[in-house]
């Protein structure tokens, strides 16, 4: 029988208080404190078109060889005769993942189509609802829904709109198990005017602190606020690495403890390029960064 994280932390929190008995009470009880750590491994993925190229399959070897858990994988229209779509390529993601231990931790949604989607064309409702179904065949229950700027909703009616479309999706990816989490320009509270009148755990937040900062937002602010809502987690600094200064204002140690206090305990995907033009030992120190600043509660 295979165990989860969870059950082999806990096997192991076992282990470790049996070998401290014949240490005498006092030391036993404190490897057990020790061992029953308040925190699990921080699972760590990174976006395919930061490795270089989105929806290719090869990608998911690269990131086993640089060292990363995950995968955010991306299903690209029109160009590609909407790939992702094809059964082939569903099974090639699922044998890539497994073959390299690699979790696809979401799918992201690279385009909702020309005009305004969700607020006046019905081509970004079709995708999502084809997306969600990709997102189950190729493993992964997380979709990153984006909608900045003019996608956005503005008035009391674009609102209505969007909150409605969500209505309509929300038992489709209840039925296949799959979060849609949005992550657009809208602040916490806007989000939440959306969240709450949807009313259903299937939508949800795609949380990026930097982008949260670059609209014009808060981070330390619109988290607590979302906090029930927030899915999965984007990191990334600019142009610089992890551990550089960050421009936005915010510090990532404050931002990451901030997360860890609401219970947070999804992934943290590396949005993140290379400053010195290699790829694979920047994201070393990007994902070194991440597991020394991040903690994930038991």
């Amino acid at each position: 029988m295979s165990l989860n994280r969870r059950d082999f932390l806990t096997s192991a929190t076992a282990a470790a208080v049996g070998a401290a008995i014949g240490a005498g009470r006092a030391e036993a009880q404190a490897m057990a404190a020790k061992s029953s750590s308040d925190t699990l491994p921080v699972r760590i993925g990174m976006t395919d078109w930061n490795l270089g190229e989105r929806g290719v399959v090869e990608k998911v070897d690269l990131a086993r060889r640089i060292g990363l858990d995950g995968i955010q994988v991306s299903v690209l229209y029109p160009a590609d005769g909407l790939h992702l779509r094809d059964p082939k390529l569903q099974g090639a993601y699922r044998k890539a993942a497994l073959d390299n231990g690699v979790q696809i931790c979401s799918l992201a949604i690279g385009s909702l189509g020309p005009g305004e989607p969700f607020k006046s064309e019905p081509m970004g409702v079709m995708r999502v609802a084809d997306a969600i179904e990709v997102a189950s065949n190729i493993g992964t229950n997380n979709i990153l829904l984006p909608f900045f700027r003019d996608n956005a909703p503005k008035t009391d009616e674009e609102f209505k709109r969007i909150t409605d479309t969500f209505k309509e999706l929300a038992p489709i990816a209840e039925y296949h198990q799959v979060v849609v989490s949005l992550e657009c320009s809208l602040s916490g509270e806007e989000h939440m005017r959306i969240l709450d009148a949807v009313g259903s755990p299937w939508i949800g937040v795609y949380m990026d602190p930097w982008n949260c900062s670059y609209y014009g937002h808060d981070p330390l602010v619109d988290i607590p606020l979302m906090k029930n809502y927030i899915h999965q987690v984007h990191v990334k600094n600019g142009k610089e690495l992890m551990s550089g200064p960050n421009e936005r204002g915010f510090a990532w140690p404050e931002v990451a403890e901030l997360l860890y206090k609401i219970g947070y305990k999804g992934w943290y995907v590396l949005e993140t390029g290379a400053p010195s033009g290699d790829l694979t030992a920047d994201t070393r120190k990007n994902i070194d960064y991440v597991r020394k600043n991040f903690r994930m509660p038991a």
